[in-house]
């Protein structure tokens, strides 16, 4: 099937060149590229503003919903960051006797 698609110039750049290093059409790149992407594991998906952990209900600490999920991708410094201060919020509210 023929498509077109919009990649970056960069990007198209490293295909175009791995092609030539092995010998091998584009095409044939580009199609081994994508199988091989969509073999891997959908990353988990939350909804805007849900943060990706749960509190334990044991422990009261928050886990990481996506740890050793496969696919895992580590969150950025302001995602820790908003983590951190969501658990906090939750710890005051729970402490005041405005949450279970």
């Amino acid at each position: 099937m023929k498509t077109t698609l919009d990649l970056p110039d960069p990007l198209m750049r490293q295909v175009k060149i791995r092609a030539a290093s092995e010998g091998r059409k584009l095409k044939e790149v580009v199609a081994d590229l994508l199988e091989k992407g969509m073999m891997t594991s959908k990353a988990e998906v939350f909804p805007e503003g849900e943060l990706p952990y749960k509190i334990d209900p044991k422990t009261g600490m928050a886990i990481s919903r996506t740890l050793r999920t496969p696919g895992f991708i580590p969150p950025t410094a302001e995602e820790s960051k908003a983590i951190i201060e969501r658990a906090n919020e939750e710890e005051d509210l729970r402490r005041a006797g405005l949450l279970p």
